[in-house]
C-alpha cells in the first residue's frame, strides 16, 4: 500500500469509527501519524464538503499534489521519513527546540563515558598510515597522550555545550512564561555555564603547563599528587 494513499483510505475507516489506535494498526503506523493525518487531511476534508456547492476556480486539477509531503518528498522520501515529516509539522517551535536540547543534551552526557581519560599515563597508538613497496612496508602511527586526549575532549564539550546553551535561550524566548520547561532549562543552562567555565579553566591550565607535548616538571607534580603520591613523582621501592 502507497503510503500516499494511506491516509486516504484511512479517512474511510475514521468516517465509520475506528478508534486511532485500530487504525493505526491496520495501516501499521504510529497512533502519532494517524493523529497528524486527523489534523493535517481529515479536517480539511470535512471542511471541503461542507463548502462543497461553493465553486473554487482556483484550485489544483484533481489528483494534484499541491502539499510538499504529496508531492516531490512523497515521490523519493522514504515512508519512514514521511512520518516523521508530518508528525514535525504539527508540532509547535518550542517543542521541537525541546527535542533538540534533551538529544544534545543527552550527547553531552553520553560522551562523559565514551572520551573518558581513565589515567594520566592513558596512551593511545593506532596506525595512521600504511604504504608499501617493493622494498617493503613502512607505518605511520598517530600517537595521543593522556593530555591530548582530555584537551580534545574539552574542546569537543565546549563547542557542544556551547550549542546546548543557544538552544536553551532560544526556547526560553518563546516559550510560554507558565511553560514548567522554562525553570528545568533555566536550571540546566547555569549548570552549563558554570561546568564550561570549569572546563576553559582546566584546557588555560594544560596549556600553560604543556611544552612542546611534554609534560613539565609542575604538571608531572600535580598528576602525581592526583594519583596518591606527594608531588615528588617519586617510586618507592
Amino acid at each position: 500500500m502507497s503510503h500516499v494513499r494511506k491516509y486516504e483510505q484511512a479517512f474511510d475507516d475514521y468516517k465509520k469509527g475506528l478508534k486511532y489506535r485500530e487504525i493505526a494498526e491496520k495501516y501499521d503506523v504510529s497512533i502519532s501519524t494517524v493523529k497528524s493525518w486527523k489534523s493535517r487531511y481529515w479536517s480539511q476534508e470535512k471542511v471541503a464538503t461542507k463548502n462543497a456547492t461553493i465553486p473554487n476556480n482556483k484550485g489544483a486539477p484533481e489528483d494534484n499534489k499541491n502539499a510538499v509531503t504529496h508531492g516531490l518528498f512523497a515521490n523519493w522520501l522514504p515512508s519512514e521519513t514521511l512520518e516523521i515529516m508530518n508528525e514535525v509539522a504539527t508540532s509547535k517551535p518550542e517543542d521541537i527546540l525541546w527535542n533538540n536540547i534533551m538529544i544534545q543534551y543527552t550527547a553531552i552526557i553520553r560522551a562523559q563515558k565514551i572520551m573518558f581519560v581513565d589515567y594520566e599515563d592513558s596512551l593511545s597508538k593506532e596506525v595512521s598510515k600504511w604504504s608499501s613497496s617493493d622494498s617493503g612496508s613502512s607505518e605511520e602511527y598517530a600517537i595521543q597522550y593522556a593530555w591530548d586526549k582530555q584537551a580534545n575532549f574539552m574542546n569537543a564539550q565546549s563547542r557542544a555545550m556551547s550549542t546546548l546553551s543557544n538552544l536553551i535561550k532560544q526556547f526560553v524566548n518563546i516559550a510560554d512564561e507558565k511553560d514548567e520547561r522554562r525553570k528545568k532549562l533555566e536550571l540546566m543552562e547555569s549548570q552549563i555555564i558554570k561546568a564550561k567555565a570549569d572546563a576553559d579553566i582546566a584546557k588555560n591550565s594544560a596549556e600553560k603547563l604543556t611544552a612542546g607535548g611534554k609534560v613539565n616538571d609542575l604538571l608531572q607534580a600535580l598528576l602525581d599528587v592526583k594519583s596518591g603520591g606527594d608531588g615528588s613523582n617519586e617510586t618507592e621501592v
